[in-house]
């Protein structure tokens, strides 16, 4: 009997001993291939994307929590920290020069833009050089005044609030990029009646140190996060704290965070387009619903005159980095085309119509 159980206790030895060297390798698998950006770039999508999550959520910087590129705004949350810091991910690093407002551009730039770029961090810039941004091509092209306001992780309503900040007597063209993370910021503005509430300093402070400790690496992290990762898709959501739900939907509340938006934009022709990561599919359904909701609905004529980008024809897999799911040179040089072109379509109708 005693040596039926040694033998067990072996073979349970074994299995266990062998199961801990199958985690370890894929731990190691995956640590490696999350510093190999150009081994990735030859894997299947499916890798890149597994690979991408991990990256997103337990490896990289995030700018807004990065002490020498942001610091607390009162009534923003946060902005850039004016003056010049450098941003870096495993695929580009980045110089940012930053104005005295907070935003990625230069004081010339403030100073009455005709052109006025808002939305997150795909906006911004995040993984390009400043003249690379679509807001600087799009300078260079047409020789008018573009202020890039981005900020990331801003949502439509926040991004209202920075144009407070600037002078806007002489805005004619006002690009806005929207995101699917948008959401819960313009949910949050709908639901406070168009008032605009965000973080307290201690909030922020919180959560830049949670940011800067969660990218520490130990062993076994990335097991972790894909354990982690399992449990949330099998778990049932909880319904019971959830709050109401609001009586629009993902189009109504960007819509609303544009038409009760300090600034007043009804002279303002609206550029405005979604980009939701790297998979051009997404972008479809909001794209869609955009187009068909501002010539449906009795919205005031700033609304309805908005001219919606379809950017799922223009934006492809190539155009973003293989870990970061933000655009690459090439992507903004593709955005800032499509801008140039409804901008110079839009200015031969107003000749036109004159």
């Amino acid at each position: 009997m005693a040596k039926k159980e040694t033998r067990y206790v072996k073979i349970i030895a074994f299995n266990a001993c062998l199961l801990l060297l199958l985690l370890s390798l894929y731990e190691g698998y995956m640590f490696v291939m999350l510093r190999s950006p150009g081994l990735l770039e030859r894997c299947p999508r499916k890798i890149q994307n597994s690979m991408g999550y991990l990256y997103a959520w337990g490896d990289r910087d995030i700018i807004q929590f990065t002490p020498a590129c942001a610091m607390y705004d009162k009534g923003l949350g946060y902005t850039l920290r004016p003056g010049s810091c450098v941003f870096s991910g495993r695929e580009f690093r980045n110089v940012y020069d930053v104005n005295s407002v907070g935003v990625r551009d230069d004081e010339a730039s403030l100073d009455h833009p005709e052109i006025i770029v808002t939305g997150d961090s795909v906006a911004m810039g995040w993984g390009v050089d400043q003249e690379e941004t679509y807001a600087q091509r799009i300078e260079k092209k047409l020789g008018m005044v573009v202020l890039n306001a981005a900020v990331s992780s801003y949502g439509t309503a926040r991004e209202m609030m920075m144009l407070s900040r600037v002078q806007t007597d002489r805005l004619r063209y006002l690009i806005v990029q929207y995101s699917g993370n948008d959401y819960g910021e313009n949910e949050q503005f709908y639901r406070d009646n168009n008032v605009l509430h965000t973080m307290t300093e201690e909030e922020y402070n919180r959560y830049t140190d949670l940011y800067n400790r969660s990218k520490d690496y130990f062993v076994g992290k990335y097991l972790l996060m894909k354990i982690q990762k399992r449990i949330r898709e099998f778990k049932p959501t909880n319904e019971a704290g959830a709050a109401a739900p609001v009586d629009t939907d993902e189009i109504g509340l960007f819509l609303n965070a544009l038409m009760y938006g300090p600034v007043n934009l009804q002279d303002v022709q609206i550029i405005a387009f979604v980009i939701n990561g790297r998979n051009p599919v997404d972008n479809i359904d909001f794209t869609r619903g955009l187009k068909e909701r501002i010539t449906q609905q009795d919205l005031p004529p700033f609304i309805k005159n908005m001219i919606v980008l379809d950017t799922g024809t223009i934006i492809k897999q190539h155009h973003f980095y293989v870990l970061d799911d933000h655009p690459n040179r090439a992507g903004h040089a593709v955005i800032a085309a499509a801008i140039i072109e409804a901008i110079e379509k839009s200015q031969r109708q107003s000749s036109g119509n004159s």
